[in-house]
């Protein structure tokens, strides 16, 4: 089965300090609550980097994967397909952009 969402929302922050947490691997935790066990190569976001992340759930610790497919920092977008326990796939595309009153909106697609 495919389920098709784009979940959206709008903060205050500048685009430019989202898109420095949102393409630093080390800083997922901040924003995701999950830990890094790796990313190869290791350093910012950028095609065809593999990451390895993992997160508590029911007690256990799970494990997913980001594979970073492709990413323009300019027009500040990053393409990753995310594997979930389960064999649970997700192909997201999300982007920033300027928000009318100011900030930021951030997508998933």
């Amino acid at each position: 089965m495919i389920v098709n969402v784009c979940p959206a929302a709008s903060t205050s922050a500048p685009a430019d300090r989202l898109w420095q947490l949102l393409t630093d691997p080390e800083r997922f935790e901040e924003w995701q609550g999950v830990k890094l066990v790796s990313a190869t190569p290791a350093g910012k976001l950028e095609p065809g980097q593999h990451i390895v992340l993992s997160a508590p759930h029911l007690g256990r610790w799970l494990r997913f994967t980001f594979d970073i497919v492709d990413i323009d920092p300019n027009r500040q977008w990053i393409d990753l397909v995310a594997r979930f326990p389960f064999a649970i796939v997700n192909h997201e595309h999300i982007t920033l952009s300027p928000a009318a009153a100011g900030g930021t909106i951030v997508r998933f697609d």
